[in-house]
């Protein structure tokens, strides 16, 4: 990802090791990046800023990642949406999230793949722009 292009993340997940992370990740490719423990406090950010891409841990307390999904407002663009669970994301929670999500990570993340998927996200959120 080029520093030319900045992105605006949100990260969400409940395990702050793992958000750190992933957060410190995308910061050292040049994104612009904010955390929230949980799906609430995920959607209150949301509330505020216009994110390009949201990371989401698909199991959290309070509200999960599934159910912020299907609370997102398609317009104007929504944010490219990146799933990250430890478990594998099965059929019905792709058939269910159709084309809200971009892609779905397994837990752990090697940072290319993160990057990768990131990358991935930003284009569909700027496509969904034009």
């Amino acid at each position: 990802m080029s520093d030319a292009v900045k992105v605006l993340v949100l990260v969400a997940d409940d395990d702050e090791g793992i958000r750190d992370t992933t957060a410190a990740i995308l910061r050292a490719v040049g994104c612009t990046v904010a955390e929230a423990p949980d799906g609430d406090a995920a959607l209150a950010e949301l509330a505020q800023t216009a994110f390009d891409v949201m990371i989401l841990d698909v199991r959290m307390p309070v509200r999960d990642g599934i159910s912020v999904v299907q609370s997102l407002d398609p317009g104007p663009p929504p944010p490219g949406v990146v799933l990250m669970s430890a478990y594998t994301a099965d059929s019905e929670l792709r058939e269910l999230l159709g084309g809200r999500v971009c892609r779905y990570l397994k837990k752990p993340v090697p940072p290319n793949d993160l990057i990768d998927a990131l990358t991935q996200a930003a284009s569909f959120s700027k496509a969904q722009a034009l």
